[in-house]
């Protein structure tokens, strides 16, 4: 076989290849670009830094109530509309399944503060009472 022929057929693979890189990339840009100017891309940011701030300590004592108001406003905007775009249909679901991820995190939280908050009613109990102990039978003598 004839070197040049290879030469030849390696550069138009490598060459083809680089199309198909190309048109990926176009075809990552365009996604890219259809996500970000979709109608629920700035709820599904939202609902993404909601779960990242789970378990941060500034967050511990905040109710999500109110966030999850504002939440279910946005629950099923598309859900009326027939013929959704796949795009619609996963930016729906991803939004949807952030919140539940969000709320399934935030619930052992939730009782772990509530368990460290009674053991620790309980203990300021057990010191208060030891000390009206201690006044009472210093009084005795």
């Amino acid at each position: 076989m004839d070197p040049n022929f290879r030469n030849i057929t390696g550069d138009h693979h490598k060459e083809e290849e680089e199309e198909e890189e190309e048109e990926e990339d176009d075809d990552d840009k365009l996604l890219k670009t259809r996500i970000s100017s979709h109608p629920l891309y700035g709820r599904l940011v939202e609902n993404h830094l909601n779960c990242l701030k789970v378990g941060s300590i500034t967050d511990s004592g905040r109710n999500s109530k109110p966030n999850q108001r504002k939440a279910d406003h946005y629950n099923n905007p598309y859900s009326t509309m027939l013929n959704q775009s796949e795009l619609d249909l996963f930016m729906e679901a991803y939004c949807s399944a952030l919140c539940k991820l969000k709320e399934a995190m935030e619930e052992p939280q939730q009782e772990t503060i509530a368990f460290i908050n009674a053991m620790h009613s309980q203990l300021r109990d057990l010191a208060n009472s030891n000390t009206n102990t201690s006044s009472v039978s210093g009084n005795r003598n």
